[in-house]
């Protein structure tokens, strides 16, 4: 039986629009109005607007049965919004009860505010006992509940769908028609003798509005002067798998032991997501010789490791993110955080299940972060190492979701040098390629094809107003560094050619720059990517104090880079430090023979050893070389 047939009401356009949604729906290609955690908010605060309204109609009643009536109705009709919109969400996998107060909490905010604004509407007047100025106080009192009831209205418009007015045109263009109508009821009771001015009431009113804003997109539950540990179900346990994005998320860490994420709730409304590094393995060899962090590995309780120093020292002033939210996204699934896929790797060591869950992680932490953090200004995504990957592919993400806040990828020592063998033979192990963004310029693509350049182009093309970068130093050595892995990647087979990882560091430091400089290029037309190269082998600079204070080779500082990066401002450009293969010297130890002198080595350090020096294959071994009291990475032949 055709529409036509069955809804002979129906017109032909309707029937052919409703098949056409119907099919796109049915391919997944329909775009959905808003994450439902967002349309959840804004349900939220229509309740509200409904109850500002209906609290100020009730105080106003003519008598007391009457008021308590209004009052009633108000609230159980509030309430029962209130629960729909929470239940609504859970229903589309979806959790809203913790992104808001409850609800008893926000309508008391609501009655107090209510209250307040009665008292200065009835300045003035004696609405108990004169006619006249009853009706003045009932007509001021309707016109203020609807510029309420529509200013939060179109406040939960504008969260419920952020992709359809990511300027917040719209939102502005609808607050000014409702402040005009506010302006042209309240000018009917011109002759009232209230104390109240129009631009008083209207204030409280746009405060009101914004304070619920923030009360409604800001959780207040995560703490404001710790970390605060989010740990998901271990498998076999409820709630285990996890619906988000119509994908099934499998969390967990490689040992299949249980994910935990760390957050911190700041004083700006600015977002911090940083990935926590720690290697990678995708074979027998690489896993069974642990080249990657196997599990979580940090407290449960306070700051979370690796978060102390140079950007993560929240207690520096010169810091940009110290008073921002910042949400940590540990490592432990050996995959980059891109993968999702459970491998059983045999060959020369022992056999062994891996369970490559990074990208499952990080969506489960993306997700929360929605829930918690709906609307922030500002976005800085980054990630150290494997964490520079995983700020690379979830950046994307991140950008999808956040579409007003300005947003901006860092990624820190990981400039995605790798071998065609690797990419062909090892890189689909972790299960990545069903999960890579559905951007152009990556949707796709073969797998043997994609590359860390062509993820940075497509995401500059695809998000033109949001800033993707790299920092990595010249020759980024030691064994966990790039250099390390690009040295297995040169050499799979022979895994004692793997510990002298500083043989490649000369062919490193070519495909590396190489691919800078194409990106730019290739970039051009968005011109919204840049590369920081620094002097010296030090693996990442996210966590280290010199990002205050390093300027060898003529570099501006690391965060006089990031502060103009994030304001969009002149002195965000390329940097490569001149020289750039100068390593940077370390003390010796307490307990050596000269405690607190420079040195590269431990030999320079008698009955000690050298602390904080790039690393090096301690001698003088090419490519390192004496030059003068420095030593340096020759790669001349």
């Amino acid at each position: 039986m055709s529409s036509q047939t069955r809804f002979p009401w129906m017109p032909r356009t309707l029937v052919l629009l409703t098949c056409v949604a119907a099919a796109l729906a049915a391919t997944g290609e329909a775009r959905a109005a808003g994450y439902a955690g967002n349309r959840c908010v804004a349900d939220k605060m229509a309740a509200m607007g409904n109850y500002c309204r209906g609290a100020l109609k009730a105080r106003t009643a003519r008598t007391e049965a009457r008021r308590d009536a209004y009052l009633s109705r108000a609230v159980t009709r509030f309430d029962a919004r209130w629960n729909a919109a929470e239940l609504r969400a859970g229903y589309a996998n979806a959790d809203c009860t913790d992104t808001t107060p409850s609800g008893p909490v926000m309508q008391g905010r609501v009655d107090t505010a209510v209250d307040a604004l009665l008292a200065e509407i009835n300045g003035g007047l004696d609405p108990e006992n004169n006619l006249s100025h009853r009706h003045c106080s009932g007509g001021l009192a309707r016109a203020a509940g609807n510029y309420c009831k529509q200013l939060l209205r179109y406040d939960g418009l504008f969260i419920k769908d952020l992709e359809r007015d990511p300027d917040g045109t719209r939102l502005d263009q609808r607050q000014s028609l409702v402040r005009a109508q506010f302006a042209s009821r309240w000018g009917r009771f011109a002759s009232c003798p209230t104390l109240a001015s129009e631009a008083g009431v209207a204030g409280q009113l746009e405060a009101l509005s914004s304070q619920t804003v923030t009360d409604s997109t800001i959780s207040p539950n995560v703490p404001s002067d710790v970390f605060m540990a989010v740990t998901h179900p271990t498998a076999g346990q409820s709630g285990h798998q996890i619906r988000y994005e119509r994908k099934t998320l499998t969390p967990q860490c490689q040992d299949s032991s249980a994910y935990s994420f760390f957050a911190k709730r700041g004083t700006e409304n600015k977002l911090l997501v940083y990935y926590v590094g720690g290697g990678a393995c995708w074979d027998n060899l690489t896993c069974g010789t642990n080249q990657c962090t196997q599990n979580i590995g940090y407290s449960l309780a306070g700051q979370p490791d690796l978060f102390g120093g140079g950007f993560g020292d929240l207690s520096n002033p010169a810091n940009p993110f110290r008073d921002w939210h910042i949400v940590v996204v540990p490592y432990c699934s050996c995959d980059v955080h891109w993968g999702d896929a459970a491998v059983d790797y045999t060959g020369l060591f022992p056999d062994k299940h891996v369970e490559h869950r990074g990208y499952d992680n990080a969506r489960l932490v993306e997700k929360w972060i929605r829930e918690h953090f709906l609307t922030p200004t500002d976005v800085f995504v980054t990630g150290t190492s494997a964490g520079a990957y995983g700020a690379t592919l979830h950046g994307v993400f991140l950008s999808q979701a956040y579409p007003t806040a300005s947003v901006n990828m860092l990624a820190d020592a990981g400039n995605g040098v790798i071998t065609q063998e690797f990419l062909e033979e090892n890189f689909g192990n972790w299960g990545v390629e069903p999960n890579l963004p559905r951007i152009p310029g990556i949707l796709g693509v073969p797998l043997s094809e994609q590359s860390i350049p062509k993820m940075f182009e497509a995401a500059a093309e695809e998000f033109p107003n949001t800033n993707w970068a790299h920092y990595t130093t010249a020759f980024d050595g030691g064994g966990g560094g790039q250099t390390g892995f690009y040295n297995i990647m040169l050499n799979p087979d022979d895994v004692f050619s793997w510990f002298d990882w500083w043989n490649a560091s000369c062919q490193f430091n070519d495909v590396m720059r190489q691919q800078a400089t194409e990106t730019v290029a290739q970039t051009a037309g968005t011109n919204n990517y840049r590369y920081y190269i620094a002097s010296g082998s030090r693996h990442g600079g996210f966590g280290l104090d010199r990002a205050y204070d390093d300027t060898t080779g003529g570099v501006p500082t690391l965060v006089s880079w990031v502060n103009e990066m994030i304001d969009d401002g002149p002195g965000w450009t390329n940097v490569e430090a001149s020289p750039f293969n100068v390593l940077f010297s370390g003390t010796c130890s307490a307990g050596s023979d000269n405690p607190g002198d420079a040195c590269h080595f431990d030999t320079d350090c008698p009955n000690g050893s050298c602390q904080g020096e790039d690393p090096n294959a301690g001698s003088l071994v090419p490519p390192f070389e004496a030059s003068g009291a420095d030593v340096v990475i020759s790669c001349t032949p």
